[in-house]
């Protein structure tokens, strides 16, 4: 889209949505704006069996807001309650139109680098960093520990507020609970009577009125569950703090703290720079009204760390040094939910390779087999107005939460470059974490963050017009509440770190591939986000690909923890039941080796995989009288070897893989190469396989191997399977055209 329309476009909304305003506030000059804010409220967050009311798009919350900064002006100017859905339907389109409008202009900034515009428009819809009970949780552990500090700061304590809150949503939902029923009928109403009029042969003009009007079934049933809400509902939906089922009751003083906090009103409405700041609405009668949950946790925690900064000593000496321990210890206890606890190490202490005779400091690491993560916990903030276009704000809270963590991770990765053998000791424990640097073969830098970065951690790539990562190296960065939701789900070392794998790798790729964090893992563990095992059809010239509604299990995996939702889901990696049998054969060993090896695999396409296992269940050894089969598969820079044996020893076969892994990945010029080897016992169950070898280095020319490869023999090929039948592998085509060129 080319300057001169994206210009066109923003102006016609803007127009859209200056017309909208002044419809809306012509409509609340005639009715009363607390009725109609409440009433919008009650319909936009209800969802009925029969959709609509219900939030498709994810856009409602940021529509109340809008009507909210409308509304609240106008209390009081009108006391005409009684508002009909012809006035109240047609707001809600309008609401879309000035939320067109707002995200749209977003983007007209000349001086703002792209990523910055693209987290301010999406800051006009998008609300929470995490799951509200997420958050609650770290309102209660961290602020909470200092309940009388605050108390006495500001009349109400971090555990007083989450109370309140959390008192409020079964209170609405008890409400929503008894009032269905009637919502329901009055629907129905609706519904049975647009049948009763389109069934008769004539109809007086009000009743082809009302047929007009609706047009269908499900319109009319709509129409009558608004009706009930517009008429019954907006008014009990208001709440008095005070009359909230706590023990102890909320205090006046604790209400009034409450409001003056977190709550806009006529009172201070021009006070207010970004609604979303302000998520209670409070009437003229000090009632309040709520809109989302997720995002008031998220302005109740920021509000009380903004009130600790005033404090720079409480602040320093006791607040964030709290915080930082938490966020340390809960990074902790997810990585010992994927790793055994014995290969996780906390608050280590190691050879400055920078200083002389001084010590370097690391959060966290993890060895486990061939593979040693860095880990480093940052629990900065992430501040709101770096989100709407504060570009200095930004890069600093990056920097502070992502890049300086990073930065020491690659000092701990020089000093194990610069030794043969590591040391790293904990302080707290005197642990050793102790390792030849020849042993680890893959390093991974990770920064955890305390705050949800807006999609920044998956989009680190896009950081160079603020001057960071240009030398295109990156951590896998996650927030905290994304990663204890991650280890949620049954994860194996070797997935989680394929994960960690992939995730980076897509920073290179040519391809955009675009998703929150949630979105991204969740359809990793569908497709290991290989582009081969995505489903495009003949199409395969994608240069962006969008992932959304991946996240969908996690939804209901909350839900059933919440008791909403009957089952839990089963969110585990996707991989069909012959291919498992690979990696549980390798678990089986659980060497270096075997994890290296599962690591490998993993970056092979499914129907590689399912080839593999496929050509190992029915390898058919029991058919030869001698000698070696071969089987050799080719995927991108990998080369996959399958070699069985009957009569010839296991140290034949170990010797014999090793030198036909190497000849093959020579062969097919494959800087990686896996070797399986089988060896066939009659009369006797074996194992998928036996033993197995992984080789990876960079391929080059050799004129020594060129002269083995060349003195081989011509393969003789395997004539027990007719060419014309399906091939073993389960591939379901012809031999011919399948594996026969693959046995040797």
């Amino acid at each position: 889209m080319d300057e001169f329309n994206l210009k066109k476009i923003a102006t016609d909304l803007n127009n859209k949505k200056l017309a909208a305003i002044q419809n809306i506030e012509a409509t609340l000059d005639i009715v009363c704006a607390e009725t109609m804010l409440s009433l919008q409220i009650a319909q936009l967050l209800t969802t009925t069996e029969n959709g609509n009311i219900g939030d498709a798009s994810g856009t409602h919350f940021a529509l109340v807001e809008r009507l909210a900064e409308i509304a609240i002006p106008k209390f009081g100017a009108n006391s005409n309650k009684k508002i009909s859905m012809f006035q109240s339907n047609p707001v809600y389109s309008m609401l879309q139109d000035i939320l067109n409008a707002d995200m749209i202009s977003a983007r007209q900034s000349d001086d703002l680098p792209s990523i910055s515009e693209d987290l301010k428009s999406s800051s006009e819809v998008i609300r929470g960093n995490a799951y509200p009970e997420q958050t609650a949780s770290k309102i209660r552990q961290i602020q909470g520990k200092f309940d009388t500090w605050f108390e006495n700061k500001v009349g109400i304590s971090p555990n007083r507020v989450v109370d309140i809150v959390s008192a409020l949503v079964p209170r609405i939902n008890e409400l929503y609970s008894d009032e269905m029923v009637h919502i329901r009928k009055n629907g129905e109403s609706y519904q049975n009577q647009f049948i009763d009029y389109k069934r008769q042969a004539t109809r007086n003009e009000k009743e082809q009125a009302f047929i007009d009007s609706l047009q269908s079934e499900e319109a009319a049933y709509i129409c009558g569950c608004v009706e009930y809400i517009n008429l019954v509902m907006c008014h009990k939906w208001p709440t008095e703090l005070t009359e909230l089922e706590l023990s102890p009751v909320v205090t006046i003083k604790e209400a009034n703290a409450f409001k003056d906090l977190f709550a806009v009103g006529k009172h201070n409405i021009s006070q207010i720079e970004h609604i979303q700041r302000k998520p209670f609405y409070q009437l003229l009668d000090g009632r309040m009204l709520f809109g989302d949950i997720s995002n008031a946790y998220d302005v109740i925690f920021d509000d009380f760390e903004a009130i600790a900064k005033r404090d720079n000593k409480f602040f320093s000496k006791q607040y964030q040094k709290h915080k930082s321990k938490w966020l340390e210890l809960r990074t902790y206890m997810h990585l010992c939910r994927i790793f055994p606890e014995s290969d996780v190490y906390q608050s280590l202490c190691y050879p400055d390779p920078d200083k002389i005779n001084a010590e370097a400091e690391m959060d966290l690491a993890v060895k486990w087999g061939p593979f040693l993560l860095i880990v480093e916990a940052k629990s900065k903030q992430f501040r709101f107005e770096g989100r709407v276009g504060d570009v200095g704000r930004l890069r600093t809270d990056i920097v502070r939460n992502i890049q300086d963590g990073f930065e020491q991770s690659l000092r701990a990765k020089r000093y194990i470059a610069s030794s043969n053998e590591c040391h790293f000791k904990e302080k707290k424990t005197g642990k050793l974490l102790s390792f030849k640097s020849s042993d680890v073969k893959k390093v991974f830098s990770i920064s955890i963050t305390f705050n949800h970065l807006a999609d920044i951690a998956t989009r680190l790539h896009q950081l160079g017009d603020l001057n960071l990562f240009t030398d295109k190296d990156y951590p896998f960065s996650i927030c905290e509440s994304d990663f204890e939701l991650l280890t949620k789900a049954k994860l194996t070392p070797d997935v989680f770190l394929y994960y960690i794998q992939r995730r980076i790798e897509l920073f290179s790729d040519k391809r955009e591939w675009i998703g929150d964090e949630l979105d991204l893992f969740s359809a990793y563990l569908d497709t290991r986000l290989l582009f081969d095992n995505l489903a495009f059809g003949e199409e395969k010239d994608f240069t962006t690909m969008y992932f959304s509604g991946y996240s969908d299990q996690y939804d209901e995996l909350m839900a059933f923890e919440r008791g909403e939702y009957p089952t839990k889901p089963n969110i585990t990696l996707n991989l069909l039941s012959d291919t498992k049998q690979l990696f549980e054969t390798l678990k089986d060993y659980d060497g270096d080796s075997a994890r290296w090896i599962a690591f490998a695999l993993l970056a092979l396409s499914d129907s590689l995989l399912n080839k593999i296992a496929l050509s190992l269940l029915n390898i058919g050894l029991d058919s030869l009288n001698s000698g070696f089969r071969t089987m050799t598969f080719v995927e991108n820079d990998t080369v996959v070897v399958l070699v069985g044996t009957k009569n010839h020893s296991f140290d034949d076969l170990r010797s014999h893989i090793a030198n036909k892994g190497l000849l093959e990945k020579y062969r097919y010029k494959a800087n990686k190469c896996i070797v399986i080897g089988v060896k066939h016992c009659v009369g006797n169950p074996i194992k998928l396989f036996n033993t197995a070898d992984y080789i990876e280095f960079k391929w080059v020319h050799d004129e020594c191997t060129e002269q083995i490869l060349a003195s081989i023999p011509k393969a003789n090929i395997t004539k027990k399977i007719g060419r014309n039948e399906i091939c073993f592998c389960g591939s379901s085509r012809k031999f011919k055209k399948c594996c026969i060129n693959r046995i040797k």
